[in-house]
């Protein structure tokens, strides 16, 4: 078994309103390009992290959809650190520790809200399928591909060596295009190339990963209890595990158009490219 997750618990607080569900073409929401895309590459089961008040509306847009396949929900917020009063999720690696008792196999882990393109899921399906020992793997996508036009975004940075194996990821939380070949992140004023390889959310993972990630966020928690705006994001468990337990994570390069709605002003862009994409054949009208 290859597992799909699906990370749609967020708040949406940049793009003003629950995105996960957003009508993109026919009624199809974003994440159902996911769900496809992963299929066709031979994924066989689903797992969509969601909060309890998208519940039913989340169950009925998918059962109509794709009947034919396991999907398992899970709800970040039964997972909530005990004795902590927060309204924002704890974050990407939170909602990932969620899985652990339900996901016992290799798993692809992404966001609801963003296209990763197809050979992303072909690459991803391969290399989860092939005998790596301690080896993680993330979609690396370029940069220059992933801006938005309107406004800042996060991004994990990768520095990778000439075999594609990750040397470091930082999260870059306000990047921005300046020129034709350079990004700056507003939150350090750090300068990027438009030619870096950013983490878009696309991690392969075995389950040992959730063993590590629990022990983390216990210490996390115990750091940033008090801090209502903290996050646990999946970059962090990556780092530990590289630095603290010698697992490596291979960077699968990806040329593929990535787009995603972190603001509202996106949801036209996204929708063009949607259809043009349905218009080349690449997706059915309906799922």
């Amino acid at each position: 078994m290859t597992t799909l997750v699906i990370l749609a618990a967020g708040l949406g607080s940049r793009f003003g309103s629950d995105k996960q569900l957003e009508n993109i073409h026919n009624g199809n929401a974003l994440f159902d390009y996911s769900i496809y895309d992963a299929l066709q590459a031979g994924f066989d089961n689903i797992v969509l992290i969601i909060r309890h008040e998208i519940d039913e509306l989340t169950r009925q847009h998918l059962e109509s959809r794709f009947n034919n396949v396991p999907i398992t929900y899970v709800y970040q917020d039964d997972f909530n650190p005990e004795g902590i009063e927060r309204k924002k999720p704890w974050g990407t690696g939170h909602a990932m520790l969620c899985v652990k008792d339900i996901v016992k196999n290799p798993f692809l882990i992404i966001n609801a809200d963003d296209y990763y393109g197809k050979e992303g899921f072909r690459l991803m399906y391969e290399a989860l399928n092939t005998e790596k020992e301690k080896t993680f793997f993330s979609g690396g996508y370029l940069l220059k591909n992933t801006l938005s036009e309107n406004g800042t975004v996060s991004r994990g940075i990768c520095e990778v060596d000439e075999n594609h194996h990750l040397l470091s990821i930082n999260e870059a939380t306000k990047l921005r295009k300046i020129n034709d070949t350079t990004a700056i992140d507003e939150a350090t004023q750090t300068e990027y190339p438009l030619s870096t390889y950013v983490s878009m959310n696309f991690w392969g993972f075995t389950h040992e990963v959730l063993d590590l990630a629990e022990h983390f966020f216990q210490a996390f928690v115990a750091e940033h209890r008090h801090d209502p705006k903290a996050e646990f994001y999946i970059p962090m468990v990556v780092q530990h595990a590289i630095k603290d337990y010698g697992y490596r994570l291979e960077v699968l390069p990806n040329h593929d158009n990535w787009f995603g709605m972190t603001y509202h002003e996106d949801l036209a862009m996204v929708k063009n490219e949607i259809e043009k994409l349905v218009a080349q054949g690449a997706y059915p009208e309906k799922f």
